[in-house]
């Protein structure tokens, strides 16, 4: 085995340590990886350097910003206020709403906590309203805000297939994913959640009284809304980066334009400030996606990831079954992020998904997307997001509580999702 090979085998598997034990934020492990790959002459400076050009880092950096200009509108409450008027006096109905607005809410705003955070005082005051514990309804909506988040191709959530063909063409997977592969695949288990949220969750939750907590004393204070030119256009400019992405193939543009261009009107018309903008950039995913690029640039040029690809099918054996794989990966994935976080998890997983592929000449647009998917199905402890700490804490919930809750969703969420993977998403 050569040197390069040793040194690029070493950094992998102490990147993939330091990722499950999470003792240090993700994105600098990723960078001092991607550190230590340059300069021990795994990957080139000119490879270096094409990662932080790349087109998928300027695109997730934009889509941040684009988010955040709508978020910053009256949107959230415009629907709120609607379902609370909508529900007529009934709960269900009333569940119904809220879950339906907080999938859409997931779209926009790319974090758990961040979706969490938005719905859960307005589905706490409508419980009270309706003479229910806010504890009946608040784990639908931590369980929808962890499981839907950017799934449908609406804001960041258009642009993830980018950076997804770049992963596959690193590891020399020659297949294409499109727009609507991501939501596809996890349809199931938002569906699922949406389900469960509305009719299981609420009759399984504890009554833990009107939970009026500290945190939710503490809320912060609402922004001071737009003016009307600048609401509109914080509307305007979010649906115009959406029809822009989806015609960009017809006009012949680069996506990334679209996105840039959209970040600079939000700032530019007023929709977000100078440092609203640079609060909602979000650095830490994008560095991590930057280091993640190097680090498969160097699996490929040194040979490396040949070496684990090869053992991993010495485990598969030369002809898998499909459903196996995708179910001992589900499976991976939604027990070990119960005990870690889900990006961290995520990030590990990456790379040996695309291995695999690659070894057993799969399309792995399923098998990839899927990973996300069961990484997010983590909602029954504490340890995997911080969503759940504060799930936790406004609605008064136990561990026991959450398992007792949340085992029903995510046993209807494996039945469902690996046999519809392997019908419409099949790796041959």
């Amino acid at each position: 085995m050569e040197t390069q090979q040793i040194i690029c085998l070493a950094v992998f598997f102490i990147t993939i340590g330091f990722y499950l034990i999470n003792k240090f934020p993700l994105a600098l492990v990723s960078m001092c990886s991607f550190f230590v790959m340059m300069i021990t002459g795994c990957i080139t400076p000119a490879d270096a350097l094409s990662c932080f050009s790349n087109s998928s880092a300027i695109i997730m950096a934009s889509m941040f910003i684009v988010a955040t200009g709508l978020n910053r509108t009256q949107m959230v409450n415009k629907v709120t206020d609607l379902v609370y008027k909508v529900s007529g006096g009934s709960f269900t109905k009333g569940m119904i709403g809220y879950c339906t607005a907080t999938v859409l809410i997931a779209q926009v705003a790319p974090s758990a906590i961040l979706i969490f955070t938005i719905s859960y005082p307005l589905v706490s005051g409508f419980c009270r309203k309706m003479g229910v514990s806010p504890a009946k309804g608040l784990f639908s909506i931590g369980l929808i805000s962890i499981t839907a988040v950017t799934a449908l191709p609406i804001g960041s959530g258009a642009t993830g297939y980018i950076a997804n063909n770049e992963l596959f063409a690193t590891y020399g997977l020659n297949y294409t994913s499109n727009m609507f592969d991501a939501m596809f695949v996890r349809l199931p288990p938002i569906i699922v959640a949406w389900i469960c949220g509305v009719f299981v969750c609420p009759r399984l939750c504890p009554d833990n009284g009107p939970l009026y907590t500290e945190v939710e004393k503490k809320t912060m204070k609402e922004q001071k809304p737009l003016d009307p030119v600048r609401e509109v256009l914080g509307y305007g400019i979010f649906l115009g980066v959406v029809v822009g992405i989806f015609a960009a193939s017809y006009l012949n543009i680069p996506v990334w334009w679209v996105c840039f261009a959209g970040a600079l009107l939000t700032i530019l018309t007023g929709v977000l400030t100078e440092r609203e903008a640079m609060q909602g950039l979000s650095l830490p995913p994008i560095l991590l996606y930057v280091g993640s690029l190097g680090i498969g640039k160097a699996l490929v040029n040194t040979g490396t990831g040949d070496l684990i690809a090869g053992f991993i099918q010495s485990v598969l054996g030369e002809n898998p079954s499909p459903i196996f794989v995708y179910a001992l990966f589900w499976l991976v994935g939604l027990i070990m992020t119960q005990f870690m976080s889900n990006l961290a998890l995520y990030s590990a997983l990456q790379p040996v998904v695309l291995l695999t592929c690659a070894s057993l000449g799969w399309n792995p647009i399923g098998l990839f997307n899927m990973i996300f998917a069961a990484c997010w199905v983590s909602y029954m402890t504490p340890l995997s997001t911080v969503a759940v700490p504060l799930m936790m804490e406004v609605g008064g919930y136990t561990q026991k509580d959450l398992l007792k809750i949340g085992w029903i969703p995510a046993v209807l969420m494996t039945l469902v999702e690996i046999p519809y993977l392997a019908l419409v998403y099949p790796p041959i």
